[in-house]
């Protein structure tokens, strides 16, 4: 056989030698997702994970910066006394992560999907549907025609006495979105961690621009502040 004949004869073998490996790869014994199975008790293919499985990057050990938390109160009004330090002390008084002006930017853009038909566009408690005859929130600064409307109910209920919104440490509002109280439901699911976050702080702005004459007119003239860890 010449070299041209053999070389041909090689590459047709080494093409079906080929398909054969590719036919192999195909058909190999396996399970596709969501396919019964018998070898299982339960018919399921699919394996729940294991009891206690963490998917990478869901630890969530930074409790500060997940939960608006430092630490838990030692006795709750139903268990004992409990002091108001012990109630404001639970929860982080600064930021995780640094307020920038994106921040801020970022907050007031959720908080007007989010918040503004509760709350108010200036955080005064009149939004849309408070309007129309729903329960009306807290306001997050004082109100001229009602020195308590600005009041934490939360705080309150657990120990903290008479607390402004504009003084409730940051890590309670944040626990607030993310957990609900009272008529407001939890928002952990439609809001991101660091959504959350720049949300408290547009509010902590709007406070901070009633502080300084009148939020109607500086709703966007907030300062950025730095977080503190």
């Amino acid at each position: 056989m010449t070299a041209p004949r053999l070389s041909m004869a090689l590459c047709a073998a080494l093409a079906l030698g080929a398909s054969g490996c590719y036919q192999d790869m195909a058909l190999q014994p396996k399970l596709k997702p969501q396919e019964p199975t018998s070898f299982w008790a339960d018919g399921r293919s699919t394996r729940p994970p294991v009891e206690g499985t963490i998917a990478r990057g869901a630890l969530n050990e930074d409790t500060w910066y997940f939960t608006g938390k430092v630490k838990e109160a030692p006795s709750t009004p139903t268990t004992g006394t409990v002091s108001a330090v012990e109630v404001l002390g639970q929860y982080a008084d600064a930021f995780p992560e640094p307020v920038t002006e994106a921040t801020l930017k970022r907050g007031r853009e959720r908080y007007n999907i989010y918040c503004n038909v509760c709350h108010g566009q200036t955080g005064a408690a009149d939004g849309t549907i408070v309007m129309r005859g729903f329960l009306k929130p807290p306001a997050f600064w004082e109100q001229a025609d009602d020195k308590r409307a600005h009041l934490s109910r939360g705080l309150k209920y657990q120990g903290a006495g008479d607390v402004a919104l504009a003084d409730a440490p940051v890590g309670y509002l944040f626990h607030v979105i993310t957990h609900g109280y009272g008529a407001m439901g939890t928002y952990s699911a439609q809001v991101p961690v660091a959504d959350r976050w720049a949300i408290v702080a547009y509010i902590r702005a709007l406070q901070e621009a009633n502080r300084k004459g009148g939020v109607a007119a500086n709703t966007a003239a907030a300062p950025a502040t730095e977080g503190a860890r």
